[in-house]
């Protein structure tokens, strides 16, 4: 029984990993990472135009 619970913890923990990582939510790694890169090419463009 122990070790049906360390084994459901365990899934559990890695789908709030991976949902935390590429997951469809404003948060996750992905969709900040996007946002950062979209920022650091706007002010690049805005430093190369005279």
């Amino acid at each position: 029984m122990k070790d049906l619970i360390v084994i459901i913890g365990t899934i559990m923990l890695g789908v709030f990993i991976f949902n935390m990582m590429v997951g469809s939510d404003e948060n996750s790694l992905k969709n900040i990472s996007r946002d950062v890169m979209s920022e650091t090419v706007k002010a690049f463009e805005q430093e190369a135009q005279p």
